[in-house]
């Protein structure tokens, strides 16, 4: 999770304050110092991996009991001292690395290297996966490792096994009603999470909608007790009130290195209007806090747990002297990258205006020194020490500390220092799946489709207001089978969309200075996007093709084996099905399951036995 290198002891919010303007100013620099000299750096080859978060699952089955352990740094060290025996037992592909996360029941994991650019390369993902789980050697035998993206009965008593007190005296940290500050021993997450409390002068505030059952609760109101909890709680949503709630569920994200740094702005511009997309099928957590809501992911809930903004950055009603910011520090995108896109920036972001200026007088083209300025308008949340003293412009601390609390759907990722890692995206908004067969059909999907998209040289921008306004509609309960979504008709600019007069499309007519450099035949075409159905852009229709038959047009026109062609064809098919309804997404599954479960009275409440059933 994020930039984990630390120097000299934690720093509370007030010790932070007198050197924001310090860390950030120093923080650009060390930006432009990698940008001067690797902005021109030549092709690096293409390179890409995965990242999957598990939780550390406890069955008490005398009980039907469910509940998490914090056993997850317990079992992190000791894969740490098997690391190199490990790696020597397995091969190149098959090795891993990992890494502690937020919550002391949450492991990462990667591959131990990344993956080339080779397409049998993909057919290596499941595997990979796969030996991660048995290296884990140290559970008991009522234990299970479990890529869930959230526990159902997180924030409910006794949702960990170990003597926990529920209440806002034993949990100074977070001063959470529910979740005790079980964080990793990083002194990056307490920290993080208790200035984000002070900086925001409130407890986290997290209202998701409760799903309506015959028998639910009408109107569904939770007493706590508590006046600031009691306050901030909603009619007929589900209550949370801590950062623990969104980083403490579990995510997979793939990262992609581009040849060089406008490849790297391309793809990023280019998968934005896939973000919505993918959510939506990945969606995988629609239980929170022991209830069924009436969300199907994870999103909303993250950026509700790390809002760090005041009350008056937060609302409307702000004084005149304090801009408010739109959204939290965890979200989607607002802007594009690469400058023949620029015209899509239909967003009013927020921007730091002395950090635009000297990225433009440094020579940053305009949309990028955009987006690393509309970063900059957030605080350094987390400081050590040591960093105070320690810091120049040739590392990146400064850089990472505010890039890496930017939690968006994708990450522009620069280059490190004193590395061979070139530029990379970072795709971010995937659900984990229960099984590896599934995290590897959605982390190859996004793998592939950035492939063909730069060999068939795709266009998928569309104005990026439609793009957040598909984000939103991806989070709604079976978002994959019932919600439309924007997407563009001519990916390739195909002279015969210049005729097509879609039902419900929008036309835009666009400058011949603006129109994208991947068609410059067609500057002057009036394209067009349209809602459409998941199936329909997945699957395609009578008059769009579908990302699946165009990744299988690819796949028809390069050489691979037949075995990992093979592989490749059980994925997409998943994604398809997926697409069409056929395979129920995970979080409909688990929706389904609760709701037909014999002990479910229909009342929106997920017991300890129906949860333990269902894991």
């Amino acid at each position: 999770m994020g930039f984990l290198k630390f120097e000299g002891t934690p720093m509370t919010w007030t010790e932070i304050l007198p050197h924001i303007h310090a860390v950030k100013a120093l923080g650009i620099q060390q930006f432009l110092h990698t940008y001067k000299r690797l902005a021109n750096r030549p092709k690096d080859d293409l390179k890409w991996g995965d990242e999957i978060e598990y939780m550390i699952v406890r069955f008490n089955h005398k009980e039907k009991k469910a509940q998490l352990t914090v056993r997850a740094e317990e079992i992190w060290k000791a894969l740490q001292k098997k690391q190199n025996e490990m790696n020597e037992r397995y091969s190149k592909r098959l090795q891993a690395i990992w890494g502690p996360e937020y919550a002391r029941y949450c492991l990462e994991s990667s591959p131990g290297e990344p993956y080339e650019g080779s397409l049998e390369h993909l057919a290596y993902v499941e595997k990979n996966m796969k030996q991660r789980r048995e290296q884990i050697k140290m559970l008991y035998e009522d234990e299970m490792v479990l890529s869930l993206t959230g526990f159902p009965r997180l924030g409910c008593p006794d949702f960990v096994y170990t003597p926990t007190t529920y209440n806002q005296a034993a949990n100074p940290v977070s001063q959470s009603l529910f979740y005790p500050d079980l964080f990793s021993t990083h002194p990056r997450f307490p920290y993080l999470t208790q200035n984000i409390r002070e900086r925001r002068s409130s407890k986290i505030e997290i209202n998701i909608p409760i799903f309506k059952d015959i028998n639910t609760m009408s109107p569904f109101v939770e007493i706590f007790g508590d006046p600031e909890s009691d306050g901030a709680s909603k009619v007929d949503h589900v209550y949370m009130d801590a950062m623990g709630f969104g980083m403490g569920t579990t995510c997979l994200q793939c990262t992609i290195q581009a040849s060089n740094l406008d490849e790297a702005k391309l793809l990023y511009d280019q998968l934005a209007p896939i973000c919505p997309i993918m959510l939506a099928l990945s969606a995988a957590s629609p239980i929170y806090k022991g209830y069924l809501t009436a969300v199907d992911t994870r999103w909303d809930v993250i950026a509700a747990s790390v809002d760090d903004r005041t009350a008056n950055e937060r609302y409307a009603y702000s004084s005149a002297n304090i801009e408010t910011i739109r959204q939290s520090r965890f979200g989607a995108i607002e802007s594009y990258l690469s400058p023949q896109n620029k015209q899509f920036n239909d967003v009013d972001i927020e921007m730091d205006p002395e950090t635009k200026a000297t990225l433009l007088n440094a020579g940053v083209e305009e949309s990028l020194a955009n987006h690393i300025a509309h970063l900059w308008i957030r605080d350094p949340l987390t400081l050590f020490s040591k960093q105070i003293s320690n810091m120049t412009e040739d590392r990146m601390d400064y850089f990472e500390n505010i890039q890496s609390t930017n939690w968006q759907t994708l990450r522009f990722k620069p280059p490190p220092p004193d590395s061979d890692i070139g530029w990379r995206i970072e795709f971010r908004p995937l659900e984990a799946q229960l099984t590896d067969f599934e995290n590897a059909a959605y982390v190859v999907f996004v793998v592939l489709l950035s492939r063909v998209i730069l060999a068939n040289k795709l266009d998928f921008v569309i104005p990026m207001s439609y793009v957040i306004e598909g984000m939103h509609r991806a989070q709604r309960n079976n978002a994959a089978m019932t919600e439309k979504f924007y997407f563009r008709r001519n990916i390739k600019c195909f002279k015969e969309s210049e005729t097509i007069n879609e039902t419900n499309a929008t036309n835009v007519k666009v400058n011949t200075n603006g129109y994208s450099e991947l068609c410059p035949q067609h500057k002057n075409i009036t394209f067009q996007y349209a809602e459409m159905k998941v199936n329909a852009i997945i699957n395609g229709t009578d008059d769009f093709p579908g990302l699946i038959s165009i990744i299988h047009t690819y796949l028809d026109s390069v050489k691979i084996e037949t075995k990992a062609r093979s592989i490749i064809n059980t994925y997409l098919n998943l994604i398809s099905k997926r697409a069409n309804g056929k395979y129920l997404t995970a979080a409909e599954w688990k929706r389904q399951f609760v709701l037909h479960h014999e002990e479910y009275k229909h009342d929106s409440v997920v017991t300890d036995s129906i949860a333990y059933d269902l894991l």
